[in-house]
């Protein structure tokens, strides 16, 4: 059984007041006056009531957006720049209150909250360093001309943010849209609002201009669809389901909007014979453990080498005995509860599911000691799975991992691309050749060798298949936040001086 932890933050201090949506540099209620609760997933208690935004606050946080699309599209880059660095200042000396809210509202345990907050200048810095820094080039073209091109904003963009890390991945999209000047329109995900108004807070303290920086909060279903429907939303970033991509890439080909999407993942963690296997254990934890389970990247299916089946499962087990899970205030928590009361449901059927498809092997129930009301959850290990099961093909979005058998590169690389997404793998084994010659055959957008992943401002993150398009993060993400204007001047005195436009047919 994992170790547990009680509540620990008392009832009064897990709330939070003065919750507004940011339009045009003013903080506002929904236009129909409408809330929702957002709850703390440690006990299903309300923590705020959340502004439900429709189609009438979308439109106004666009229009908003449109209107200050001109000024920041020519505002100096230096100064774009500087107002990144001002806003990664404000986000350090505010970061254990942007930890609380996302501990609060998400189910990060705080320690992680913390580090993850403590990242996010790491992304400002980043794009502000870039932001005079990127740009067209020249082209070699026949005859006396000078032929370049520019790159330059999209216009208003749209953020959609899933609620598994709200503020990190928001701050991945927003930085290279604003540096590189295009205007925004965040839209949270409705179980996990409060650290994006929190931000805007940061955002207008730093001097960005008003209507460069919006957020509206409300369900997928209204303000979200409206947001992506929106004809002045020139960019769409949409983090989340593959199902709901599909549904934001249709509304967005209705008025020909640029799309980028990271979508679901079903990663595999492979070990290798040669394998450290105390790491290897401790990387499949993370893959399969990290925020419950609640990951794209999350390594579920995990691919075991025939000859160390025994061995790393039985050290697999006792580190799972040994994680902490509770309370995310409580300061040695690992492991905290699932986002929201569907999520939980979502996953407990899940694991019914897969003990009619395979051997349950550990956890797979509630963990004891711990509030009632709150969304907790065991890992949860599954051995003998077929291929073919749901639980190995499907995206649980929970602690939830199958094991698969293997004996040779060929049967394992054949099995870990039969599934119809790409978005990340984990290998781990000691011969370097092997490992690289396994990840070139992997039809995944990213590969981590002996490692775990952690997102980098400047390393390119996104998937294959249908795990998404596009890339965030890195130079790659240029393209995202830009569109490409060619200028081709004549340098000849006139145009008749060039025999290839006298003699062209008309």
């Amino acid at each position: 059984m994992s170790l547990t932890h009680a509540l620990t933050l008392p009832p009064e201090a897990r709330t939070v007041d003065h919750v507004a949506m940011f339009v045009d540099g003013e903080f506002v209620t929904a236009a129909a006056g409408g809330t929702f609760p957002t709850v703390d997933p440690n006990t299903g208690d309300t923590i705020a009531q959340v502004p439900r935004a429709d189609g009438t606050d979308v439109d106004r946080a666009v229009a908003a957006a449109r209107r200050a699309a001109v000024e920041w599209q020519f505002t100096d880059t230096i100064a774009r720049s500087g107002l990144l660095r001002a806003l990664a200042g404000l986000v350090t000396e505010h970061a254990d209150e942007l930890a609380r809210i996302e501990a609060l509202d998400s189910g990060h345990y705080l320690a992680k909250a913390r580090e993850l907050v403590g990242a996010i200048p790491l992304w400002l810095d980043y794009w502000a360093g870039l932001a005079d820094k990127v740009g067209g080039r020249t082209i070699q073209v026949p005859g006396n001309k000078l032929s370049f091109t520019l790159l330059e904003p999209l216009g208003v963009t749209a953020h959609i943010v899933p609620w598994n890390y709200p503020l990190l991945v928001m701050v991945r999209s927003i930085a290279p849209a604003l540096a590189l000047g295009n205007t925004v329109v965040v839209k949270p995900a409705e179980d996990t609002s409060l650290s994006a108004l929190k931000f805007a807070e940061l955002v207008r303290a730093a001097g960005f201009p008003d209507g460069v920086f919006n957020v509206v909060t409300g369900y997928g279903a209204e303000a979200g669809a409206s947001l992506a429907a929106h004809p002045d939303v020139a960019g769409i970033t949409f983090t989340g389901s593959t199902e709901t991509g599909r549904t934001v890439s249709k509304l967005a080909a209705d008025h020909v909007a640029q799309i980028n999407l990271e979508l679901g993942g079903k990663s595999p963690t492979v070990v290798f014979p040669d394998a450290d296997l105390d790491d290897a254990v401790e990387a499949t934890v993370q893959g399969f453990c990290s925020h419950t389970g609640q990951v794209c990247v999350a390594g579920t299916r995990l691919f075991v080498h025939a000859d160390v089946r025994d061995e790393f499962l039985g050290k697999l087990t006792d580190r799972l005995r040994s994680t902490r899970i509770g309370d995310g205030f409580a300061e040695d928590t690992e492991m905290g509860p699932l986002v929201s009361q569907k999520q939980y449901d979502r996953v407990r059927e899940y694991i019914e599911i897969g003990k009619s498809e395979a051997t349950l092997h550990y956890g797979g129930g509630r963990p004891d000691g711990l509030d009632e009301g709150g969304y907790f959850i065991e890992p949860t290990v599954f051995v003998d799975v077929p291929h073919d099961a749901r639980i190995a093909r499907e995206e649980i979005f929970g602690p939830v991992a199958s094991v698969h058998l293997w004996t040779t590169e060929d049967e394992l690389v054949e099995a870990v691309n039969d599934s119809i997404y790409g978005l990340f793998a984990c290998l781990l084994g000691r011969d370097i050749k092997r490992l690289l010659s396994t990840a070139r055959r992997l039809q995944v957008g990213g590969v981590m060798i002996n490692d775990w992943f952690g997102e980098l401002p400047m390393t390119p993150h996104g998937g294959h298949k249908q795990s998404g398009t596009g890339r965030e993060e890195g130079l790659e993400a240029v393209h995202g936040y830009t569109q490409v204007k060619h200028v081709s001047i004549n340098l000849d005195d006139s145009l008749r001086a060039g025999t290839d436009w006298v003699n062209a047919p008309l």
